[in-house]
């Protein structure tokens, strides 16, 4: 890889990181309630929104929740997207798409995400 790929990697992988934490606080409100919902320190969450990537089982929440969090603002605004997450859900049993995402079940979300763009009812 040369130079330049390396760079352009490293900028591809920082503006993903800002845009994870623009979704998560879509769903939180605020980088402290995501990184507590994350499980990490706030200071984590500030360096991604900076463009520092964040990895392991921290940057998978993250990157699973914005992409739950991008599918649902297709189709509702960010407030109803916040709503949404935080609410139970009759398609995951009636418990909140954020613990089943905290839990790594991403399809059953997923899938709660596909019903409500359709009109499926649970």
């Amino acid at each position: 890889m040369t130079t330049r790929q390396k760079h352009e990697a490293r900028s591809r992988a920082a503006v993903g990181a800002q845009a994870n934490v623009a979704a998560g606080k879509v769903a939180f409100g605020t980088q402290a309630a995501l990184a507590e919902w994350i499980g990490t320190h706030r200071s984590q969450i500030t360096r991604a929104a900076r463009g520092q990537e964040l990895g392991g089982d921290e940057g998978w929440r993250l990157s699973t929740l914005a992409a739950v969090v991008t599918a649902l603002l297709a189709l509702y605004e960010p407030p109803a997207v916040a709503g949404w997450l935080h609410g139970n859900n009759p398609h995951l049993n009636d418990r909140r798409p954020l613990d089943v995402l905290a839990e790594g079940d991403v399809a059953s979300v997923m899938a709660a995400v596909q019903a409500a763009r359709t009109g499926a009812y649970a």
